[in-house]
């Protein structure tokens, strides 16, 4: 196999196994070196949760996308801002009570996700619950660039790129008070 070129091998296509190997190049802008991984450490080292910070941060395509978010009991009010949205890019986010000392019970704080500009938007809808009535809550999709988690207890919220200005996104709130988006 030697002086074969990558794109000459023979693919293995539906039969790829979780220890099958990938060839990588390693710190591609330093001094690249060849490696091997996994497919299974591969899949693993890229979808692992990250628990998110208790204080308002920017999210960033290379720690939070792809994987799933955990919000942390948080001590006020704070803001996850997402990155400019690329086609095909998702964020996950889910309450991590008992995991990462999140959420026990209702906070006493709201929890936002903005967009990276006021010229990025929301669009898709969300359920909320924990009231009587359950009901579905729909951004307009052309001004709303802030989900407003109001006293949060429990969340569940899927983001999708649709484009360089849609952020599409689907879930739940669990919550007292009804989640707004401004």
């Amino acid at each position: 196999m030697a002086d074969k070129k990558i794109t000459a091998l023979t693919s293995i296509g539906a039969a790829t196994a979780r220890a099958d190997l990938l060839h990588v190049i390693d710190d591609v802008d330093g001094t690249p070196t060849n490696k091997k991984v996994t497919i299974g450490e591969y899949a693993n080292a890229l979808s692992a949760p990250v628990v998110l910070s208790t204080s308002t941060s920017s999210l960033t395509e290379a720690a939070n996308a792809g994987r799933v978010n955990l919000i942390p009991n948080v001590a006020s009010d704070i803001v996850y801002t997402l990155p400019t949205p690329i086609a095909g890019m998702t964020f996950e986010f889910i309450t991590s009570q008992g995991a990462t000392g999140g959420l026990a019970a209702a906070d006493g704080h709201d929890v936002q996700i903005a967009t990276a500009s006021s010229s990025i938007f929301f669009a898709g809808q969300i359920l909320h619950t924990g009231i009587a009535t359950p009901v579905v809550i729909w951004p307009n999709g052309t001004a709303h660039y802030r989900m407003n988690m109001l006293l949060p207890a429990s969340v569940h919220i899927w983001l999708y790129g649709v484009s360089a200005t849609v952020w599409a996104l689907s879930g739940w709130i669990a919550s007292a008070s009804t989640p707004t988006f401004t």
